[in-house]
């Protein structure tokens, strides 16, 4: 069963071993980046406060892939619900909007919502253990 889970979310993150790799490139430079500093050595230093530099930027470019790659089934599934139901009615007037609510103003403070609550309920569970 966690197969499929395994695979969706290998699917939506593609990119997660690189950015792994990075994350291990930049705990070495840095600590190789110390021990030259410590021994006095700018010129090792100074090239590998560059190398981290370089690394750290493909890091936060597999990372933003990524997140491109966790938006997408939000997007298809707003398309989807635009396609069904493009706003919901309501029964009074909200400022800026009217009486209609379209997906693409509740569909992301209900997914903003979800996350938020998830984040906080985890973080109540893992205090209280």
């Amino acid at each position: 069963m966690y197969l499929w889970v395994e695979n969706v979310d290998k699917a939506l993150h593609p990119h997660r071993a690189r950015q792994k790799e990075a994350l291990g490139k930049l705990l070495e430079y840095r600590e190789l980046s110390s021990l030259a500093l410590e021994s006095g050595n700018e010129a090792i230093y100074s090239y590998l406060q560059k190398e981290m530099n370089q690394t750290f930027m493909e890091f936060l470019t597999w990372c933003f892939l990524d997140g491109i790659g966790s938006m997408i089934p939000h997007v298809a599934v707003m398309w989807l619900l635009s396609l069904w139901m493009p706003s919901i009615p309501l029964a009074f007037r909200l400022p800026y909007v009217g009486d209609r609510l379209p997906v693409i103003v509740w569909y992301p403070a209900l997914a903003i919502s979800f996350y938020a609550g998830r984040w906080l309920v985890r973080k109540i569970i893992h205090e209280a253990c």
